[in-house]
């Protein structure tokens, strides 16, 4: 099963017309979405609730773990990973019972690179959430240099891990490179950032816009069509997130994707509004 999305739900002007949409607008255009908001603070369970009440029944949802368990902060003084865990699956119960929890996305900083305490962090992060499905985005290029991508392939797998299939600026030293191993029978997932290569490395307040501001032609669509078409046979379930929505592309780039893939999404909500 192949499903595509975006990543939040609310900027896709292009779907509705609106500068923010809805959830249930949303779900009348994809089955799955990538949400941020779990990145920066737990959601509250009530929120979780309301979201899934906006969802056709089949409707996945990826959360990305904490920022805390991806070392972009550090734990304050007396709380534990064990704990803030647990917050967190308790906050998820009723979207994991339910069976739309896709996976969690532990997506680390450029500056978590391969060398051993960082190996060992991540073994501590299965242990803390040993029954989820768990997707790692890398983002520091060492865990493929030719001296080390043999072990990362071979660890993901062991840990159960769904190795992310990033697609990136392609001109970039820095960047990670497009590689469609997969670790994980049980799921693949794959994000395009789109491949901005004069914004990519961006600082400041502008950083985030400029990244991801790329729009993919219909001959780069087909060259990751063909990726996609490379995999979906390994794997149960095949997750696509497009991520290059700074400057409002995301959505048309993914519905393009869809009927390059020729997919029939079933189940979604009834669509009022943008463009059917």
């Amino acid at each position: 099963m192949i499903q595509i999305g975006c990543t939040s739900f609310k900027e896709h002007t292009y779907l509705t017309g609106k500068k923010e949409s809805s959830l249930f607008e949303y779900a009348a255009y994809f089955p799955l979405v990538e949400m941020d908001t779990s990145f920066y603070a737990i959601p509250k369970q009530t929120y979780v609730k309301e979201w899934l009440k906006q969802v056709p029944e089949r409707f996945q949802f990826i959360m990305k773990l904490p920022k805390v368990f991806t070392k972009h902060e550090e734990l304050t003084e007396g709380g534990s990973l064990k704990e803030i865990a647990q917050e967190l699956l308790e906050s998820l119960k009723p979207m994991i019972e339910q069976g739309n929890l896709f996976c969690l996305l532990a997506q680390f900083p450029p500056y978590f690179d391969c060398r051993r305490e960082n190996v060992d962090y991540l073994r501590i992060l299965r242990q803390l959430f040993p029954q989820m499905p768990i997707a790692i985005e890398l983002r520091n290029n060492s865990w493929y240099d030719s001296a080390f991508l043999a072990q990362t392939r071979a660890f993901m797998q062991e840990q159960n891990f769904s190795l992310v299939i990033v697609d990136e600026p392609k001109k970039l030293s820095t960047t990670i490179p497009f590689d469609t191993y997969v670790t994980n029978s049980s799921f693949v997932f794959f994000r395009f950032h789109g491949r901005n290569d004069i914004g990519w490395n961006a600082t400041g307040p502008d950083a985030k816009r400029l990244r991801t501001n790329y729009r993919y032609s219909q001959e780069e669509l087909k060259e990751l069509q063909e990726a996609v078409a490379s995999v979906k046979e390994q794997s149960k379930q095949v997750a696509i997130i497009f991520n290059n929505n700074a400057g409002g592309d995301a959505a048309e780039n993914a519905l393009q994707f869809k009927d390059l893939l020729q997919l029939d999404f079933e189940n979604l909500n009834p669509s009022q509004l943008g463009l059917f």
